[in-house]
C-alpha cells in the first residue's frame, strides 16, 4: 500500500501504519521512517511542488522515486497504489459485534466479486443500502488515514464515512453513514465528492 500526501514542502510516502517508537534516518533530502526492518513512511523535502494534498502516483512517477531512492542509498521500494480509496458500496448483511452493544459488523460489497468486513457504530447502519466506504489508504479531510485495523478484536477493512466526515456541503451535524440514492452510481465507482455535494442528506 502506498499513500502520497504533499503537505509543507514535503511529499510524504506512507506505506504502514504508524507505530510508537519508530526510527529515523536521513540521506540528503530523504528521511526514511522505519520500525525494525520496515519502512514506515518516506519524506520527500526539496521535490518540485505538485498540487497541495492527497496525490494519486503514477507509475512513472514512482519509478522516478524509486531511483531518486536509489542514488540517495536507500532501497527502491515502492510500488504503485491506483485502486480507487473512496468507493461506492452496498452493505450485503450486518452482525452483531459479540463484544460490544453499539458496534456491528457489515459485510459490504466494493465490486461484484468482492465483499470487504467493516465494523461500523453508525446508528442507521442497515443492509440493502448503497454507501461511501473508505478503504484502507484513503485521506480524510481531517488528515486521517485509514488503515485496515481491528475494533473490539474484530478485523476491519476501511470505514463507512459520515457526510461531514467527507466534508461534504450538506453534511448534517449528527451522527450517521451516508445512504446513498440507488442511482447515484454502481457498486465500486468512485466516489463523486461533487455530485455528492448536490444530495439532501435526511438520513
Amino acid at each position: 500500500m502506498l499513500v502520497a500526501d504533499y503537505n509543507s514542502d514535503t511529499l510524504i510516502l506512507f506505506l504502514a501504519p504508524e507505530v510508537e517508537n519508530s526510527l529515523s534516518e536521513t540521506k540528503n533530502t530523504i528521511t526514511r521512517i522505519y520500525s525494525g526492518d520496515q519502512t514506515l513512511a518516506y519524506h520527500f523535502a526539496g521535490l518540485p511542488e505538485p498540487q497541495k494534498g492527497p496525490l494519486n502516483l503514477n507509475s512513472a512517477q514512482i519509478a522516478e522515486l524509486n531511483g531518486l531512492l536509489l542514488r540517495t542509498g536507500f532501497k527502491a521500494e515502492l510500488a504503485p497504489d491506483t485502486q480507487a480509496k473512496f468507493v461506492i458500496g452496498y452493505v450485503d448483511s450486518i452482525s452483531a459485534h459479540p463484544d460490544s452493544d453499539h458496534l456491528h459488523i457489515a459485510q459490504v460489497k466494493i465490486s461484484e466479486d468482492k465483499l470487504v468486513q467493516i465494523v461500523s457504530g453508525s446508528p442507521n447502519l442497515a443492509s440493502g443500502v448503497k454507501t461511501v466506504v473508505c478503504l484502507p489508504g484513503a485521506i480524510m479531510p481531517s488528515g486521517k488515514i485509514i488503515w485496515p485495523g481491528q475494533l473490539r478484536g474484530i478485523d476491519s477493512y476501511g470505514m463507512m464515512a459520515a457526510p461531514r466526515e467527507l466534508a461534504l456541503k450538506n453534511a448534517p451535524d449528527h451522527a450517521g453513514m451516508i445512504i446513498l440514492p440507488d442511482d447515484f452510481a454502481e457498486i465500486g465507482d468512485s466516489f463523486n465528492f461533487e455530485k455528492a455535494n448536490q444530495l439532501e442528506f435526511n438520513n
